[in-house]
């Protein structure tokens, strides 16, 4: 039932009455005769929420024939103490049962009094209204079993990629022995994450290819060939405009103090203390020392090291946080599309940025719906 202040609340247990397994075993029924290709594990994971879901709202005396949406908006509300991914798979199976009961066609039960409680993103948008992001690392979690790893690792096409909130963690726990060195290397990872440059393309950043009105950059890609495509070995990449007083900080006060080797107001943007260029690797172990200081690092070749065992691939690298960068620009970014993202990511073909893209069929009809009506 509703608390003293009237607010929604999940009960402790998950048992519904025998009216609301029927309306369970209705919706799924029509479910598989919607969706015919609807794998078994989709199936389970829909009865197992959905059941969530109308436990709800027993507990707090919602007929889910007559929701609206306060009551999901409440429902949701009650569980954001879990984990992004398992509260944006239980709206998924909401969203999913209202779906399924508005287009079926043979149940006279299946039926709503107040139409579609939440039909699309534009009326509960979790990650605009609660700070709960689409996929917790999209394709993967980097909390995964060995033996997920290695399925993961076996599939090319499966991409592995951290939240954004997992990879601010990283700014906050770069190494460094001192305050000029410390932000040096933060502004080493920040332009990984805004970027999404690979480590070469990071160690020939100059000055020079700065705009500092457009807050972007210049760069020539490190992997295409200038035969083939011309069009993207120059390149544009853009930074947020609160990243822009720290890095003209660094490039204009700091950096030729911190360094004796560079020209205060050209070359490279990051350098050493005696050479006025840092290279790849040395920007990649900022990165994965970064991850190590997070608490967010882990190996993935061996799965599970020995003492004595050489870690020959660490999950949080250089290369990572550009797959992040770009599987957050076309999942969680609705300013940019595939074709903008191909462009700022350097990739030759379009087919390589949709492998970043998390497949949703039920927005995608949804969408078109909508865009039909328009």
């Amino acid at each position: 039932m509703r608390d003293e202040k009237g607010m929604f609340s999940s009960p402790e247990d998950k048992q519904i009455s025998s009216e609301s397994e029927e309306l369970l075993g209705l919706y799924l029924h029509s479910l598989k005769e919607q969706k015919t290709d609807t794998k078994q594990s989709t199936l389970d994971t829909r009865r197992r929420e959905v059941r969530y879901w109308l436990a709800f709202c027993e507990h707090n005396d919602v007929d889910p024939l007559a929701a609206e949406t306060r009551h999901v908006r409440g429902y949701i509300q009650s569980i954001t103490h879990l984990a992004g991914t398992t509260v944006t798979s239980y709206y998924r199976s909401v969203q999913s049962f209202y779906s399924i009961v508005e287009n079926d066609q043979r149940e006279p039960r299946l039926s709503l009094e107040n139409g579609h409680p939440c039909p699309d993103h534009n009326t509960i948008d979790l990650k605009e209204d609660y700070r709960i992001f689409n996929n917790a690392e999209y394709k993967k979690q980097h909390r995964l079993s060995p033996e997920d790893v290695d399925v993961a690792r076996d599939k090319s096409e499966t991409v592995l990629a951290l939240k954004p909130e997992h990879v601010h963690e990283l700014f906050d726990n770069v190494p460094g022995k001192t305050p000029e060195t410390r932000l040096r290397n933060k502004i080493a990872v920040r332009l990984n994450w805004y970027t999404a440059c690979r480590s070469t393309e990071l160690e020939s950043m100059t000055i020079e290819g700065i705009d500092w009105d457009e807050c972007k950059i210049s760069i020539r890609s490190a992997k295409l060939n200038v035969d083939e495509h011309g069009d993207l070995i120059k390149r544009d990449v853009f930074f947020p405009q609160e990243f822009k007083f720290e890095l003209q900080r660094w490039c204009e006060r700091v950096r030729h103090a911190f360094s004796s080797a560079v020209d205060p107001e050209a070359g490279r943007i990051l350098c050493t203390t005696h050479k006025d260029h840092m290279q790849s690797w040395h920007i990649n172990d900022i990165v994965k020392t970064a991850a190590e200081n997070a608490g967010i690092q882990r190996p993935l070749r061996p799965v599970n090291p020995g003492p004595d065992d050489e870690v020959k691939e660490w999950f949080v690298t250089t290369h990572r946080i550009r797959r992040s960068a770009i599987s957050h620009w076309v999942n969680d970014v609705d300013a940019l599309d595939l074709h903008q993202v191909r462009r700022i990511a350097g990739h030759a073909q379009i087919e390589r940025t949709m492998t970043y893209v998390e497949p949703d069929d039920e927005a995608l009809a949804q969408d078109y719906q909508r865009g039909m009506d328009a």
